[in-house]
């Protein structure tokens, strides 16, 4: 989903039924918006989203987060009925995985394995653990979502 798309905690919050009861196990409603977010609870995960009256509530909220089961382990979505398989993200990947730069500027080339790769036109994941933010140090890279032309690309963590 393009970025100007994608549901904000406020947005999102307005979609839930406020009442703050904590049953989720997070101390509001804005917190469980946010963990819907960051995909660490489920719409399912709210007592008071499974009311009948609620129900088309969850629905629309079970569609929009549902899908991925690797997003677990890989904090990753690819919504691959938006992929056009440009292969933007791919080359972009292998540009900024190729390296690592230090903090006096120093780049130490990588030989890694690519993460992404295009099979029968969209966007698979080839191999996760490659990606920068599988390392030993962590980085917060997020150059194959920011240089997706239809954001089919998500990260979510």
């Amino acid at each position: 989903m393009p970025k100007k798309d994608k549901l904000q905690p406020l947005q999102l919050y307005r979609y839930l039924p406020g009442t703050n009861c904590k049953k989720c196990g997070l101390p509001s409603c804005l917190a469980f918006a946010f963990g819907l977010i960051e995909r660490e609870k489920k719409p399912g995960d709210c007592p008071d989203l499974l009311a009948e009256k609620y129900r088309p509530t969850l629905d629309m909220l079970g569609e929009y987060f549902g899908g991925s089961s690797s997003v677990e382990k890989t904090g990753l979505l690819i919504d691959k009925d938006k992929c056009i398989g440009c292969g933007d993200c791919v080359i972009t990947c292998v540009k900024c995985q190729g390296t690592i730069m230090f903090g006096s500027g120093t780049i130490i080339p990588r030989n890694v394995p690519n993460v992404y790769k295009v099979v029968d036109g969209v966007i698979d994941v080839a191999c996760w653990n490659s990606c920068k933010r599988c390392a030993d140090q962590p980085e917060l890279c997020r150059v194959c979502e920011e240089r997706c032309p239809t954001g089919a690309l998500e990260l979510v963590r």
